[in-house]
């Protein structure tokens, strides 16, 4: 595995916070390593190949689905529970508001 692809790998890990490696000793953890490099190879390739294709011409798709979205609906404010059955089922409430603990 050469050290670009290796790099390559150790970042992507850092930046998702992934350990890689964590639990494997200097072998299993090199062979891991280049498993997934062969792997982000594979979906570069990928990558590569669909920038080849030739879209001239083809609208773009604002809904990938067969069936169209559904129509926004208004945005209409409606009250659709009182504040006594909100706080019914609070644990903890002063009769008019949520009781939470204090942080700072």
């Amino acid at each position: 595995m050469s050290e670009d692809a290796r790099h390559n790998v150790l970042a992507v890990a850092k930046l998702a916070r992934i350990n890689l490696t964590e639990g494997l000793d200097d072998q299993e953890a090199e062979a891991a390593l280049e498993r997934f490099a062969a792997q982000f190879a594979g979906i570069v390739g990928l990558m590569d190949t669909l920038a080849e294709v030739d879209t001239e011409g083809v609208e773009p798709m604002y809904w990938p689905l067969a069936v169209p979205p559904a129509p926004p609906r208004d945005d209409v404010a409606a009250r659709l529970r009182c504040r006594e059955d909100l706080l019914r089922g609070a644990p903890e409430q002063d009769g008019s508001f949520f009781v939470v603990p204090r942080i700072v």
